[in-house]
């Protein structure tokens, strides 16, 4: 039997920052699997992703996807398969790919989401306390300029906050019409599975899958499973800031360094948050009861500060929406004939990305007949730029870095004015300024993003004239042809 000799990938707009990528294997221009990665958008309109299902269901046969891979439960991974829901009905998924972190049997994916929810939690009724002060005082009066100004920028932080912890719960959009969750969502893909073998469900970093043994129509190809890392401490998971792997500074950390906050929520939800300050500083007797009677006067309480550290509450809930990234569900293609590799990451942080080189991750491909990740990715044709673009998104050292100099080509799904303020502050971290520079030089401007099509950055296009021909700068153009999606065929 004659081995798959291009894929054609299309990457999906879908109305927001969202991944939905059907990918087409083919034999002599004929399609022989097709397989769908993720389908969702941050806050999308079910009018935008059902234009997107539709044009999948129009492009599959017999209204059948060999293959669905769910990378991970974010809304942006997921949320089509709630809102276009009806579409999704009338196609079959023979096989659907999840990572070992959405196995409800597995006991350290018990662990890790209970660990989840637990924080969601905690600090959802802190900032619920905070919103509600914030309310109470831009209600006072005190003569003192900017004072209004001020609480109302507070408020809208706290409100941004919410809103991403609604986004880490899975809890449908205010304006949403249904009341499905992303738990439903996933929940949805599994149950429709044609193969209902967990085993083939649930993947593992190291598992290495042969298309000509295991799925009919992809001979010639292998799956490399990198990630997430299976760790019994859920370090690689919850590491996600090592300064020699991210392609930009930044204050936030990793959410195993954030534990003395989460404390302090735990504390604050339970009523029993103290001083940090050392006991002998304490006011007692008269002192302490004519400071109160002050101090929490109505008049005064504008200058109340015990819950002001909760402002910086965002760090907190990016740290969560870091830590269920880095359980997202990374493998990579590759031909056999020719070497040639196409990587997948979905929003994999710097700790998942890490964890591919692994010892034991390493050993486990070439024990099932692979080859190594640094050996996939120094053969990287196609990237599928990890978390939009982001600066944690991409490792360097153990990532980029090891991609080729010259032939890459990089899709990103990024709708730059889609992006959430609560995500990106500055305007610079989608795309991360750093991280882009690198990818333009990699590629020599070869990238595709959602809303530019080919980028329109001054330095990629005079990178483009002069070292790409003339035949792959009008393949580049014409794979931005089509609003609905930016397509591009790999051949072996």
């Amino acid at each position: 039997m004659s081995n798959v000799d291009s894929i054609k990938i299309r990457m999906y707009n879908t109305g927001s920052v969202g991944d939905c990528l059907l990918l087409l294997f083919q034999k002599a221009g004929q399609t022989t699997f097709t397989m769908l990665i993720d389908c969702g958008g941050f806050n999308t309109s079910t009018a935008a992703i059902s234009a997107c299902v539709t044009d999948i269901k129009n492009t599959i046969s017999n209204n059948s996807i060999d293959l669905v891979v769910l990378t991970h439960e974010h809304e942006d991974h997921a949320s089509g398969f709630n809102q276009a829901k009806s579409i999704f009905d009338t196609i079959e998924f023979k096989r659907v790919w999840m990572s070992w972190a959405e196995n409800d049997k597995d006991r350290l994916a018990k662990k890790l989401f209970q660990e989840k929810g637990k924080k969601i939690k905690e600090l959802t009724a802190a900032l619920s306390i905070q919103q509600k002060r914030l309310q109470g005082l831009s209600r006072s009066n005190p003569e003192l300029a900017g004072f209004k100004r001020n609480i109302e920028l507070r408020k809208k932080n706290v409100a941004d906050t919410l809103e991403l912890l609604r986004f880490e719960s899975g809890s449908p959009e205010k304006r949403a019409t249904s009341s499905l969750k992303i738990s439903d969502a996933m929940q949805y893909v599994k149950n429709k599975s044609k193969l209902k073998l967990k085993a083939k469900m649930y993947k593992k970093p190291g598992q290495v899958i042969n298309g000509k043994e295991d799925l009919p129509g992809t001979e010639g190809i292998k799956f490399y499973i990198l990630g997430p890392p299976y760790d019994e401490d859920l370090h690689g998971i919850k590491n996600d800031l090592d300064t020699h792997e991210l392609y930009s500074l930044t204050r936030h950390l990793a959410m195993s360094q954030k534990e003395m906050q989460f404390k302090g929520l735990i504390d604050l939800a339970n009523g029993t948050h103290t001083s940090p300050f050392n006991d002998k500083y304490a006011a007692r007797g008269t002192e302490k009861t004519e400071l109160e009677k002050k101090y929490n006067s109505r008049d005064m309480n504008w200058r109340q500060i015990e819950e002001d550290w909760l402002d910086s509450s965002d760090e907190l809930a990016i740290a969560l929406t870091d830590f269920v990234n880095n359980t997202s569900l990374a493998f990579a293609m590759e031909f056999e004939d020719s070497g040639k590799v196409l990587l997948f990451p979905a929003d994999a942080q710097s700790g998942n990305w890490m964890s591919w080189h692994d010892k034991t991750v390493k050993d486990n491909m070439e024990k099932n007949g692979g080859k190594n990740a640094e050996t996939l990715l120094n053969k990287t044709v196609f990237y599928k730029v990890g978390h939009h673009g982001s600066h944690n998104g991409t490792a360097s050292k153990s990532g980029l870095e090891m991609m080729p100099n010259t032939g890459m080509i990089a899709f990103m799904p990024l709708i730059k004015d889609k992006v959430p303020y609560v995500w990106d502050r500055t305007g610079k971290n989608f795309p991360a300024i750093p991280l882009y520079n690198k990818l333009i030089d990699k590629t020599n401007g070869a990238i595709v993003r959602t809303d530019e099509g080919v980028i329109t950055d001054p330095r990629a296009k005079e990178l483009r004239e002069q070292n790409l021909t003339a035949a792959l700068r009008t393949k580049l153009a014409n794979a931005s042809a089509n609003p609905l999606y930016k397509e591009w065929e790999v051949t072996v």
